[in-house]
């Protein structure tokens, strides 16, 4: 039977009004996140949060599979582990965003692995790194698993919670390279300028507040999706430089005269 002459502008209304919300529900969940157009026309969104790929097209969002895919002005992106690999273009766009600064703070298999294999890979071949992948690569085979929640998406696993248990075990301890950071950042270079080399300084009153800052602006880049970006701790470091408070060692221990 055909529909009463009378209901087929009701239809369209209707048509064009559900089309209107999926296309306002679309604008925002793409709202802070990177995007870009894949070669076959449907979108790409990165969520700064999570690093994980979302494809959104016609027919809704879809999880991002492994591997090499090309964006429709030629360049390419890499997904790996279920996560994706940052390009400049992305941390550049992250960055610019105020409050959309990527972090982990609630990814906590990604931390412990930070946390026990080094920020550069020193720790790779610790026991405590090992164990730490094995728990990640858990999570990500049970979040595959675990029904699509575009709402809380990667949803939260066992391995999660026992990643969240292993931040706080002794078994579970930092890299000692992290420990000691000696790369190049505001607060190891306040560090490094008040206590000395070979911590000739260690004695001075500055040398351990300058320390506690460095665990400060450790704990922030363990949090941090980009480790090598200033920190709010970092910043202070670098004002630290103007206090006399935090005098350098060799001023310090200058030799005196006779």
């Amino acid at each position: 039977m055909k529909p009463a002459p009378w209901r087929r502008p009701r239809i369209r209304f209707l048509h064009f009004l559900v089309l209107g919300i999926a296309l306002l529900g679309l604008q925002a969940a793409l709202a802070g996140s990177w995007t870009g157009t894949l070669h076959d026309g449907s979108v790409l969104k990165i969520d700064p949060e999570t690093r994980r790929p979302m494809r959104y097209d016609h027919g809704g969002p879809s999880p991002m599979w492994d591997g090499t895919h090309r964006l429709e002005d030629g360049s390419v992106v890499i997904i790996r582990d279920g996560t994706i690999v940052p390009t400049q273009s992305m941390l550049e766009t992250w960055a610019a965003e105020p409050g959309a600064e990527p972090r982990m703070r609630d990814r906590h298999c990604e931390q412990l692995v930070r946390k026990t294999c080094g920020f550069h890979e020193e720790c790779a071949t610790t026991q405590p790194c090992v164990l730490a992948r094995q728990l990640r690569r858990l999570e990500r085979d049970e979040q595959r698993r675990a029904p699509f929640d575009a709402s809380r998406h990667p949803p939260d696993t066992d391995a999660t919670g026992e990643c969240l248990d292993a931040l706080r075990h002794a078994a579970f301890p930092t890299c000692a390279a992290t420990r000691l950071d000696r790369h190049d950042t505001p607060c190891a270079r306040l560090v490094e300028r008040v206590c000395g080399p070979a911590d000739r300084c260690a004695a001075r009153p500055a040398c351990d507040p300058a320390r506690q800052l460095l665990r400060m602006e450790t704990e922030e880049r363990l949090e941090s999706l980009d480790p090598s970006a200033r920190t709010a701790t970092g910043a202070e470091c670098e004002k630290a430089r103007d206090n006399a408070f935090f005098q350098a060692c060799e001023t310090a221990e200058a030799p005196r005269g006779p």
